[in-house]
Order: structure tokens, then sequence, then C-alpha cells
């Protein structure tokens, strides 16, 4: 049994005890995956794997301030492997404490978790804290080693720590400057990346009407001495029944994936720049029927990659008091290069009541260019559910589809989802 696997059997052992002292919330999500496939030129294969998803969240420990958060998955193959890592794998996504103080909204986090500051978009074994500072100041840290990913170790370190400084005007204005340094990467056999990760960036959030809004960040490298990203939208409603949007985003390579641990896919050796624009527009026209647009545009610095726009709409219709939704888009994918550019068909629905649940989606691309001589592909999915009680459902979905790499794909999936709550002064709900 490896280590991630031993303390998910430890924090469920603990249980009982938290559910005779606090409002205790359990949820497991337990997925039957089956799926055929069929690739030319390779034995067909039968993918059985069966996974498990379990979540816990334990509140009013101790003298209220305390909870205990904790989730993470199991999986089994009862057919062909499904992974290269054998026919057993789990993981612990987090399982923390946290400690709320009954002043300026202060909170500490101890353990596996995740955080999200700034700059800061990392999943650690250690500590965090944020609290408020007067005249609208906060002020956010945390510290300790970054978790590791199953498949390698490689461009991970040995710590990692930072944090953010900011200041708000309540309901209009929310600015920021964060930073974080990672040590002790092991750069594996690229060897030109330096040993450690090191980002300070700015962020900001502004709302100088009430139908505008402003968010957006840039993150600087300091380890590479160059930008890494640029990325800010613009909401506006002029109307209830209107929503409109724009993007500008802004991507260095170099920099933005210099510590990658996935150098075949994200390679920051090619020094280029990729940048996009574009914008949305959603308009409800009457109660049950809604349409929107959109427009993106991605430009790479390479003349040999082309640039790429993307353009398309939706329509969404609600009906039986929003029981029932469907919808139909068309999207449109016009590259400098051919290969990239295809049409995108799709529909669907989705029946949502009280105790029964079903869905249909079918999409189809059809390319400019043949790849393996075709140039249709195409995915239907099918799904049904029923709730047995109110806290425990059971679920299905099957899908097939076809495409230029693999003559037919045929794979099902069960589902069972377990809810269950309870709260200290009286029983489950």
């Amino acid at each position: 049994m490896n280590l991630r696997l031993r303390l998910t059997v430890l924090a469920l052992a603990g249980i009982p005890t938290m559910a005779a002292a606090a409002d205790l919330e359990v949820n497991s999500t337990t997925l039957l995956r089956i799926e055929e496939i069929s690739v030319r030129g390779f034995d067909d294969e039968t993918i059985v794997p069966a996974t498990t998803f379990l979540g816990i969240d334990a509140n009013r420990l101790g003298d209220g301030n305390l909870s205990f958060h904790l989730h993470g998955w199991g999986r089994l193959d009862l057919g062909d492997d499904s992974t290269r890592g054998g026919s057993a794998d789990g993981d612990l996504s987090y399982a923390y404490l946290a400690y709320r103080f009954p002043v300026a909204d202060a909170q500490v986090k101890l353990g596996r978790h995740f955080v999200y500051a700034g700059v800061a978009n990392e999943q650690l074994d250690g500590v965090s804290a944020r609290t408020d500072l007067a005249a609208g100041f906060t002020l956010s840290a945390f510290g300790g080693a970054p978790v590791r990913l199953n498949m390698t170790d490689d461009n991970k370190g040995d710590y990692v720590a930072g944090g953010r400084f900011g200041w708000r005007l309540p309901g209009y204005l929310e600015i920021g400057v964060s930073a974080l340094r990672e040590g002790g990467i092991d750069t594996g056999p690229a060897s030109a990346i330096k040993d450690y990760r090191q980002l300070v960036g700015g962020d900001i959030w502004v709302a100088p009407f009430r139908m505008v809004e402003i968010r957006g960040h840039s993150n600087y490298n300091t380890a590479t001495d160059g930008f890494a990203e640029h990325s800010y939208l613009l909401q506006v409603t002029p109307l209830r029944s209107l929503a409109l949007s724009a993007e500008y985003s802004d991507y260095r390579l170099r920099d933005y994936f210099a510590s990658t641990n996935l150098r075949s896919l994200f390679n920051p050796d090619r020094d280029e720049n990729l940048r996009s624009y574009g914008g949305s527009a959603t308009w409800t026209i009457a109660k049950p029927v809604e349409v929107s647009a959109d427009y993106k545009r991605i430009n790479y610095d390479s003349p040999g990659r082309g640039n790429t726009n993307r353009y398309g709409a939706e329509a969404r219709l609600n009906f039986l008091e929003r029981k029932l939704k469907t919808g139909l888009s068309y999207h449109r994918a016009d590259a400098d290069n051919s290969i990239n550019s295809y049409h995108e068909f799709r529909g669907w629905g989705l029946y949502d009541a009280s105790r029964f649940r079903g869905s249909l989606d079918a999409i189809i691309h059809r390319y400019d260019d043949g790849i393996y001589s075709e140039k249709t592909a195409y995915e239907l999915i099918g799904s049904l559910g029923y709730r047995i009680l109110p806290a425990l459902m059971l679920s299905g979905d099957l899908s097939y589809g076809e495409n230029p790499r693999l003559d037919s794909e045929l794979r099902g999936v069960v589902r069972l989802v377990w809810n269950y709550i309870s709260a200290a002064k009286g029983g489950s709900k």
C-alpha cells in the first residue's frame, strides 16, 4: 500500500470520532467504466476500471471553529490495465485541518491542500494562512513541500513558499501583488533548467459601474527574466437579458512552461509568444430562449505554426419549468494550416426531475484535410439516472464514437453517488 493510500485509510479511521462531535458531510461516487478500444494495427483492449471518489467535511470541531476536509480516490482494474502504473492506484487530493478565527476573517490550514493566491496555484503538504488587516489591506502566506505527481518526480522541488499582499475597496476595487519560490527542483534530463522556480505578479479586479467588471493578472518569471503571461477579462451587462465579454491573453511559452514536467508536450525551448483575443455575447430573448455568439483569434509568433480564427453560435431552450434543457451549436476553426481547420456541430438535451435524470449529447467534427484519409469524427453520449433514496443515486453513461485514429470506441460508465449529512444535534439528513 503506497503512502497516499495509507494516509487515506488513517483519515477514514477517524470518521466515527468526528461523527460524534461535528457536523459531518460524506459524499462518495463509485464509477465502473467499461470501454472497448479498437486501434488499427494493435490488439483490441477491454478497459474496466472501478474507481471510488470519497470526500469528507467535518465542521464545528473543538470550539466550533475547527474543521477537517478530505478528498481522495482509489482505482482497481477489472480488465486490461487502464494505465502503465499497474492494476490498482489511488491518490489523496487533499486532507487538512482548517481553523477560522472569529475576527479579521483569518484562517489557517494545515495538511495537504490547494493554495490559490495571485501567482500561486499550488498543491502542497504544508501550512497556509490569510487575514484581513486594517484599512482594507489583506495578507496571505503559505509554505511546505510541493505534492509530487505519481508519474514522475522531475521538476518538483523540495519546498515552495510565497504569499500575497492586497488592498480592496469592497464592491469596487481589489488589487494585489504576490510572489512564490520553489527550490531544490530536480530537473531530470533537462539540465538547462534552473533548480528553482520563482514568480512575481500583480492582479486586479475593478467594477467602476454596476454593469462593468474588469479582472486580470500579469505574472513575471524571475528565473527566466521574462513575462510568463498577461490575462484580462472585461464583462459588461448593459441589460439584464444581455451579457457581453471581451478577453485578451498573452503567453511567452519559454517563461510560462519553464518548469513543466512534460517537456515533450509543453516545450519551453520553443521561444515564441502565443496571443489570443476575442469576445462573446449572450442574449436571453425570452425566459426559455437564450442565444450566444463568440469569436476568438489565436496568434503564434512563429510563421510555421499559423494563426486560427474560431467563431460560432449556440441556442439554448428551457422547457417544463427548466426541467428540460436543450441546445444546438455550430463552431468553425479557420486556421492558416488547413490541417487545423474544421467544422463542429453539436446538439444536446437534458431532463432533470426529482427522481429521474437523462441526457443525450451528439458532437460531429468535419475536418478540411483528411487524417488517415478520414475527414469526419463523431461521438454520441447517452446518460440515465435514478434517485433510489434522497441520498443515493444510480446512473450510467454509454457512448459510441468513430474518428480518424480509432475504428470505433465504445465506452460505458455505471455511477453510484451517496451523500450523507449529519448534524451534531440531530440525525442524518
